[in-house]
């Protein structure tokens, strides 16, 4: 026996559920009247149990419903509800058609038993699930009318919901046909246009269907040489279908696009061919963007090369080894943000003992950035060969002016003078500050003397700072890509030294700060560092 349970309450669905699938029910279900309307027409089945107040439509609504379709209205039907406002609810109920009005809750086995009672007595008094009586062939025939009557009217309406569905059905392809972006042409056997899916083919031909239909496919093609050319070769050949091909087609304006085309029979159910079909989609777009992008993949190629042999270049630029001298350890590593960059470190041996160190960063990166970085470089090695620092350095501010000012760039500088048999470092900083000394001991001294940077028009002089190294001792230069690559972290002069406290091998102490960047290449900023250690 198939019970419908309408309930707003999943969990009293549940309980019930449960209670009549033990008894052997097919039970479904149904959450409110308006669904519960719909599942019955679905499932004519053979008990209605529902709550009287419920979402949408309620138990008493519900039960209106049913009684004003002839395939639901003898269907018994039973309230149980927890809601009871008096006896004026069952008599609601009953005078509805309602067979019983159960207040909740009941036992299982009390439950069933009502349902069972109600089953046996049926709506009204009626036996319901045992034969009709027969007393006499008149009764028979009266019987057997209505029986067949009934059946008439269920096969009528089953037909019509057939009709409908046939219709709804039809309209779905044809909106599904028009719906499709590709223009579908279905042609004859001649080559005469029989359908068209109007709205793509008014995009991309600017044609009506009626302009076309009963017209011959190569309206739709150029000039007749010429549609031999675009690929158009008639009627489709006997095989079930084609790969794609490119062609050249007609709009009604008389212009020429590029399309691609594929062809196609259409069968019967029987698998018989009944006509061709032509799929064609406007690939104009398309060949543009594959124009446009080859086109890009050539400049992006030239770019890259002129970008590779630039970093090449740059890559010449910086000092090819370490230097080896007495007493020190002098390494660096340079991380540009692109193939080339603004960062730059170099040294030159002034005299026996005598070392030029520098360590820059011009504005930005990239081609712009690796280019005056170049310029930099290269007046700063000039002027400081010969001069000391803080005069080097006011004369290449004063020879680089023009070029900074031109470019709207600025550059940071820390240039120093190393005397290795005196442990002395003589110093310039031009608005880099990026720099400290770590003692042996780990005490951190932050170099005080600083200036502005390279490109920033001012009376100012440059200043000279001194520092004196002991054994152990490490003066630290990187530039503000470290502090770009760690944007969560304070990063400062004494939270790097004590990173560098646990090593005294300068290459380490290099890789280590590098790693605090989680080594991601390229960085989002050029990265340069430059650690000068005493060893005696």
């Amino acid at each position: 026996m198939k019970i419908l349970v309408v309930d707003d309450n999943a969990l009293g669905r549940k309980l019930i559920r449960q209670i009549l699938e033990r008894k052997g029910c097919d039970v479904v279900e149904a959450a409110d009247g308006e669904e519960g309307v719909e599942t019955a027409r679905a499932e004519i089945p053979d008990l209605i149990i529902s709550d009287a107040l419920m979402p949408k439509m309620d138990g008493f609504n519900f039960l209106r419903a049913l009684r004003k379709e002839p395939a639901l209205q003898k269907i018994p039907f039973v309230f149980y509800s927890g809601v009871y406002t008096g006896q004026k609810d069952e008599e609601l109920a009953l005078s509805l058609g309602a067979s019983a009005y159960i207040i909740k809750p009941k036992e299982p086995d009390e439950l069933w038993s009502e349902i069972k009672t109600i089953l046996k007595r049926g709506s009204r008094g009626e036996k319901i699930f045992m034969p009709v009586p027969i007393d006499s062939e008149e009764d028979y025939l009266r019987h057997y009318s209505e029986v067949v009557t009934l059946k008439i009217e269920e096969e009528l309406r089953e037909l019509e919901k057939a009709n409908a569905e046939n219709r709804e059905r039809a309209k779905n392809y044809q909106d599904l046909f028009n719906s499709i972006r590709d223009v579908i042409v279905v042609t004859r056997f001649d080559g005469v246009i029989a359908d068209v899916n109007t709205p793509a083919l008014r995009e991309v031909f600017g044609y009506e269907r009626e302009e076309v239909v009963g017209k011959h496919i190569g309206l739709l093609f150029p000039g007749e040489e010429e549609g031999k050319e675009s690929g158009y070769r008639g009627p489709v050949s006997n095989q079930d279908g084609m790969a794609p091909r490119e062609a050249m087609f007609r709009k009604k304006s008389g212009e020429v696009l590029c399309g691609e085309m594929c062809a196609m029979k259409r069968c019967d159910e029987q698998g018989m061919p009944t006509a061709d079909i032509l799929m064609i989609r406007d690939i104009s777009e398309r060949k543009q963007a594959e124009e446009a992008l080859r086109v890009s993949e050539e400049r992006r190629i030239y770019l890259q090369t002129g970008l590779t042999l630039a970093a090449e270049v740059q890559a010449k630029l910086l000092p090819r080894c370490f230097p080896s001298i007495p007493g020190f350890a002098i390494v660096a590593r340079c991380l540009p943000a692109s193939q080339v960059g603004g960062d730059f470190y170099d040294w030159q041996e002034v005299a026996p003992g005598v070392l030029n160190l520098t360590l820059g960063d011009v504005m930005g990166n990239g081609m712009a950035a690796a280019m005056l970085m170049a310029t930099v470089r290269a007046v700063i090695r000039a002027e400081t060969l010969m001069n000391r620092p803080a005069k080097a350095l006011q004369l290449a501010s004063r020879a680089l002016r023009s070029d900074l000012e031109n470019s709207e760039s600025f550059v940071t500088l820390f240039h120093a003078r190393l005397d290795t048999a005196k442990r002395k470092l003589t110093y310039v900083d031009c608005g880099h500050g990026l720099v400290f000394l770590r003692r042996a001991n780990g005490a951190v001294e932050d170099l005080r003397e600083r200036g502005l940077p390279l490109g920033v028009v001012t009376d100012e002089t440059y200043r000279e700072g001194v520092v004196a190294f002991n054994k152990g001792d490490t003066l630290v230069l990187y530039s503000d890509g470290l502090i770009e690559a760690l944007p969560e972290l304070p990063v400062n002069n004494r939270a790097l030294a004590g990173l560098l406290n646990c090593t005294w091998d300068a290459m380490e102490m290099v890789n280590r700060m590098a790693t605090l960047t989680g080594m991601k290449y390229p960085p989002a900023d050029d990265l340069t560092m430059l650690l000068v250690h005493c060893n005696e």
